[in-house]
Formats: C-alpha cells, sequence, structure tokens
C-alpha cells in the first residue's frame, strides 16, 4: 500500500485514489479522495485484521534450479497473504471514468472468487487508481487480502488463468480493446520488476527475459545448423545447457539458457520466454538435421565450468537464410523477420536496444500466431565478401519491404493491435536505414577499371552498419 500511494518508481503516480474496495475502506475513504502514505497504511492495516485476528498464515514458495535433478525445487518459503495484480489499458483505448473503474474492479473481485455473497468467506480488497503509467496505460492496481473473514485461505488456484479470461469478459461487456494475444492464447512472457532491478544492478542493455530472446533470434538469423546455434548463443554470452528427460542424465530433451556475467545464474526456459525458441521448434527450423550433434554438444557442456562474461561475438547471417530472403522466395515470414532485426539490433544497438530490438519482439508475437533475379545473387555475393555492410544493407532494406507488406497485408487484418505498433516502428527503422546507406562522392574521383569506385565511397571503420 506505501507504494501504491506514493509517488512510484519513476514519480509517475499522481493522486493516488481509491476507486472501489472492501466496505470496511470506502466507510473510512470516499471514491476519488486523494490519499496519503499515511491513508495507504491505514488501509493495509484495514486489509490485514482478518489475518492479524486469526493468526492465519499464507507462505508462498520461493523456487531454486536443482542441478542434480535438472528441475526447479522448493528451497524456501516467504509470506504470500497479499494477492496483487494491475488491470491496465491499452495505449490510446477509450477513457474510463473513476466510476467505470470501480465497477470493473468490482466485477473483477466478485469473478475471481473473492467475494461471498454471504460474507464470511470474503477477502478484504481494495482497487487504488494513481495515473498512467511511464508508458502511457491508465491502469488500477488491486490487493487482496488472502485470509478470509473467517480465518480460512482464499482459493488462488490457475488464478493467473482464470484473471485472463475475467479480463478478456470485461473488455468485451465494457467495449474496452481486447489484447490480440489473449485472443490467439499466445504471447511473450513480461518482465518481472526483480527482473527489471537485476537489469539495472548487473549493468545488462535491458531486462533478461527480453535480452535472451534478442541474443537467441540473433543466433538463429546466424547459424547454419542447431549445433551452430548453441555454439552461436555462447559466442553472445548467453549460458547454454541441457535439460535431461525426467530421471535420465543422458537423454537430452532440451535446454536453458541464462545471461553471463551475473553475480547469480538465473536459468530460463526458452519456450517460457517464447514457445518459438522451444527445442523442438529450434529443431524444425533446420529441418531436423543435425539433431544428434546439436544434442550430444549440449550434454557435453552439462556441468561445464561457468564461463566469464566476455566480449560478444556477433556472427554473419546465415548465407542460405539470406539467399531465401534476398530471393524473394516464397518462405520468409515472421519469425524470420523476427531473427534477421534481432541481428541488426545486435550490430547497431547492442547496449542499448532500440526499434530494430522492438520491431524483432514484434515480429515475434506475430510468429505466435520479386525483382530481378540477377540483381538478388549479385547482392547476396556482395554480403558474403569481405567488405559486407552494402551486403548487410540489402538484407535490411529488403527485410523492411517484406515487413511492410506483411504488416499491410496480413497483420492489419488479423492484428490491428499489433499492426499499429509494427507500422510505427518501420518508420524509425526505416530513417535508421537510410542513415546508414553510403554516401557518394563529393569531389570526382577516378575510377580503377572494374570497380565501383566511381559510384560509392568505402565506408571507414566507424561508418555503415559495421560501427
Amino acid at each position: 500500500m506505501s507504494y501504491l500511494v506514493g509517488p512510484g518508481r519513476s514519480n509517475e503516480h499522481t493522486a493516488p485514489m481509491v476507486v472501489s474496495g472492501d466496505d470496511r475502506v470506502l466507510i473510512e475513504f470516499d471514491p476519488g479522495q486523494e490519499l496519503s502514505v499515511a491513508d495507504g497504511q491505514r488501509i493495509g492495516a484495514i486489509l490485514d485484521a482478518p489475518r492479524r485476528v486469526h493468526g492465519t498464515e499464507v507462505k508462498a514458495p520461493v523456487y531454486g534450479w536443482d542441478e542434480a535433478a535438472q528441475r526447479k525445487v522448493k528451497v524456501a518459503e516467504k509470506d504470500g497473504h497479499v494477492w496483487h495484480c494491475s488491470l491496465s489499458l491499452a495505449k490510446g483505448d477509450r477513457e474510463v471514468s473513476r466510476e467505470e473503474w470501480g465497477t470493473i474492479a468490482q466485477e473483477f473481485v466478485e469473478r475471481m472468487g473473492f467475494i461471498d455473497p454471504d460474507g464470511a468467506k470474503s477477502s478484504r480488497w481494495v482497487a487504488i487508481h494513481h495515473g498512467t503509467s511511464t508508458a502511457g496505460n491508465d491502469h488500477i492496481h488491486l490487493a487482496v487480502q488472502l485470509v478470509r473473514e473467517d480465518g480460512t485461505k482464499a482459493n488462488i488456484h490457475h488464478d493467473y488463468h482464470r484473471a485472463q479470461q475475467v479480463c478478456g469478459e470485461l473488455e468485451k461487456e465494457h467495449g474496452l480493446a481486447v489484447l490480440e494475444s489473449r485472443q490467439v492464447a499466445r504471447g511473450l512472457s513480461g518482465d518481472k520488476p526483480a527482473e527489471v532491478a537485476r537489469a539495472q544492478s548487473e549493468n545488462y542493455p535491458q531486462a533478461p527475459r527480453p535480452e535472451l530472446r534478442r541474443r537467441m533470434r540473433t543466433a538463429l538469423a546466424t547459424a547454419s545448423s542447431p549445433a551452430q546455434y548453441i555454439e552461436h548463443l555462447r559466442d553472445l554470452d548467453v549460458r547454454v545447457a541441457p535439460s535431461f528427460a525426467k530421471g535420465s542424465t543422458t537423454q537430452v530433451r532440451g535446454y536453458k539458457v541464462a545471461l553471463a556475467g551475473g553475480a547469480d545464474t538465473i536459468w530460463y526456459s526458452p519456450s517460457k520466454l517464447d514457445a518459438t525458441l522451444g527445442w523442438p521448434n529450434v529443431l524444425r527450423r533446420f529441418g531436423g538435421a543435425g539433431k544428434e550433434q546439436a544434442e550430444s554438444l549440449l550434454a557435453s557442456w552439462h556441468n561445464s565450468a561457468r564461463p566469464e562474461a566476455g566480449t560478444l561475438k556477433v556472427h554473419r547471417f546465415d548465407a542460405a537464410k539470406i539467399e531465401t530472403l534476398l530471393s524473394g522466395k516464397t518462405g520468409t515470414g515472421p519469425d524470420d523477420l523476427a531473427s534477421i532485426y534481432a541481428r541488426v539490433s545486435m550490430q547497431l544497438e547492442q547496449g542499448r536496444p532500440g526499434a530494430f530490438s522492438r520491431l524483432s519482439d514484434e515480429y515475434a508475437r506475430a510468429a505466435q500466431g520479386g525483382g530481378n533475379a540477377r540483381h538478388m545473387v549479385r547482392l547476396g555475393a556482395r554480403f558474403a565478401a569481405k567488405d559486407s555492410t552494402r551486403g548487410w544493407l540489402a538484407v535490411l532494406k529488403q527485410a523492411n519491404r517484406l515487413s511492410r507488406a506483411m504488416t499491410m497485408h496480413t497483420l492489419t487484418a488479423q492484428r490491428p493491435q499489433l499492426a499499429e505498433r509494427t507500422t510505427a516502428l518501420m518508420h524509425t527503422v526505416s530513417s535508421i536505414t537510410r542513415s546508414q546507406e553510403p554516401t557518394r562522392p563529393t569531389t570526382p574521383q577516378t575510377p580503377r577499371s572494374g570497380t565501383l569506385a566511381n559510384r560509392y565511397t568505402r565506408p571507414g571503420p566507424d561508418t555503415g552498419i559495421d560501427r
């Protein structure tokens, strides 16, 4: 409660107020009344009364990774008597009044089963509004006491799934924008506050989840086999280890990843970061070829020494993938574009992820759910040349053209919210791409026979897409 009525992490909280809640809260605090920190503490005391009276303890498990068992195991417990969530509108959605927020909050807690019509098994709760988030989303926070009036514990089994269902119902009933990822039943995992804080303390470019996705997709864009993919992950300072089938220490069923260089190693399941990055989907990208070699390599890394963080090595695009893209052949889809833009992001905005990284994530979300042939061959040859600047630009410009076409003809009809975000990012990406174009000479030059020196100046080491 102190956080909800306080200034926020970036002083973004303005005029915190109650919009709805338990009757005991509303007796003392009128909806719309601006709250002080002392008011927040008083509301906390009201909500906490049943737990203090009955002495009921609610604990939540703390998990850690067991290397020997190759799975998460319970290592401790923490207090878990407060259930908290936020209900947020899409940026640009219609304005919702304080009164309507109150109605939405009341309907949400009732459908989640926190309110008992007879009162004895109800949980005390409150909904707080404190302005828009730093991303511009209007939202409210709900805090629910899990010790009910009779001292029993509220049921939060499958609460994430139930909350998504209830939100989908409320979005439709109140005429609000329906979250597309909920409609297609897929999305990308979001950041947790502790992970954002860790990224700042460990000096990561961004939170671990999106940074791992960026590096994994970069490795996919540069690999020609599953084994090369996991090798390239290591070159990108990603720790990789095998996941074994239950009861086995030899039968590889997948892999896990972590960012190198942190004080503690926190492993992530790739399929939980992005369903398309799970091991079966990685193998499928390469047509199933190289599975045995890759899994043998993974098994050899079991219990290997923890590497120190080093200089990231970003490999060249895989020539076969780029030939497909540049030749205009069918088969390049949102998944391929997500990997291409991730690779460009690691080249141009490695330490400060920007438009290319965000565009990669948008096409990764979409993946959850012609020209002159001889000229294309020449562009492919330029890509493989020692000076690959113009080749990379050709790759990028072709990806941009395909992105625009895909957005106009497919995403706009099937995923309008995603298409709107993608279109905005494409403007930025196109501007950056143009800024990387080789410059024309300002003074006459004598061309050497058989070269293009009369058409382009050779970019220096800190110009163009190679910088």
